[in-house]
């Protein structure tokens, strides 16, 4: 298991660690344990694992930062304009780099992020059997239109999704729609992740034109896509047609979900039976499953 999770460190690490080596440097448990790598100019590296911090001593400059975001970009930063805009380059192998600097805007919209001082990389994990419980729920027979799986950043729901389309992709057509090709991280059209026999991926696709080519062309069971953002009306498309729809969103607890309007109006179309809320506390993550009708009578957690 450790040396599984070390090559994912050094997937993740590929294209950086031409700039800084000491990255490669650190332990097999280090490797093992690291979520994310943070990379800011005038500041050491820090590797952050599950409840410590590794910081390295080497001082990085401002000048390999931007070597890293060159690279990370295939050396064509005009190609991930659209990318650099929304803060991130998905890398290869799902993982992902975000970058925070100085924002230029074209009335309200960012359209680019210039002078990146910081890189943060998020480590794609894939941790079999996490959505086993999840799974059972579709194997067991129970009428499951949607499932909304909710928990804080660095909760594991996109690990969590990845994982469901893996063990339910031998039973149902599922349409995945990729948007950061974070989850099935398909290269030449073939995706690096297993994420299920009978799963479509649409990569690169934002929802809502992925959601509306899925229904159109691939007669699909359920739409996956990781976090929710896509107009209501095309959720109720879905729900129109048949299809069930496997989603996820940023919320730690009930009440977050209460208070978020989006939210509301998505479990009050009818288009979700369950709930899966991922609850991170000192001992790792846990899952509660929800069904929706006893969601609106339970107290907050």
């Amino acid at each position: 298991m450790i040396g599984s999770r070390k090559n994912e460190y050094d997937s993740a690490l590929s294209t950086a660690v031409k700039f800084i080596p000491e990255l490669a440097g650190v332990s097999s448990e280090v490797k093992a344990d690291a979520r994310e790598i943070r990379i800011r100019a005038g500041r050491p590296a820090v590797i952050c694992c599950g409840g410590y911090d590794h910081v390295l001593q080497n001082m990085i400059s401002a000048s390999t930062v931007e070597n890293c975001v060159v690279a990370f970009c295939e050396s064509s930063i005009h190609s991930y304009e659209k990318e650099l805009a929304q803060g991130y380059v998905t890398l290869k192998g799902g993982h992902r780099a975000g970058f925070s600097g100085r924002a230029v805007y074209n009335g309200d919209t960012v359209t680019l992020i210039k002078n990146i001082s910081s890189v943060n990389i998020r480590i794609a994990r894939r941790h079999t059997g996490c959505a086993d419980r999840l799974a059972e729920l579709f194997f067991s027979g129970e009428d499951i239109r949607g499932l909304l799986i909710t928990g804080k950043p660095l909760s594991g729901k996109t690990t969590v999704l990845r994982e469901l389309c893996r063990v339910i992709g031998g039973k149902y057509k599922l349409a995945l729609i990729d948007e950061r090709d974070e989850i099935a991280a398909a290269s030449d059209g073939t995706p690096q992740f297993d994420v299920g026999i009978n799963t479509d991926v649409f990569s690169g696709f934002n929802k809502n034109d992925g959601i509306i080519r899925a229904i159109r062309c691939m007669s699909p069971d359920y739409i996956v896509t990781d976090e929710l953002g896509t107009d209501l009306s095309l959720i109720e498309q879905c729900m129109n047609s048949g299809v069930g729809v496997i989603m996820t969103a940023h919320c730690g607890t009930t009440e977050e979900i209460r208070r978020n309007i989006d939210l509301n109006r998505l479990l009050n179309s009818g288009a979700i039976s369950h709930i899966a809320m991922l609850v991170l506390d000192k001992y790792g993550v846990k899952q509660q499953i929800i069904r929706l009708e006893d969601f609106w009578r339970r107290e907050s957690v």
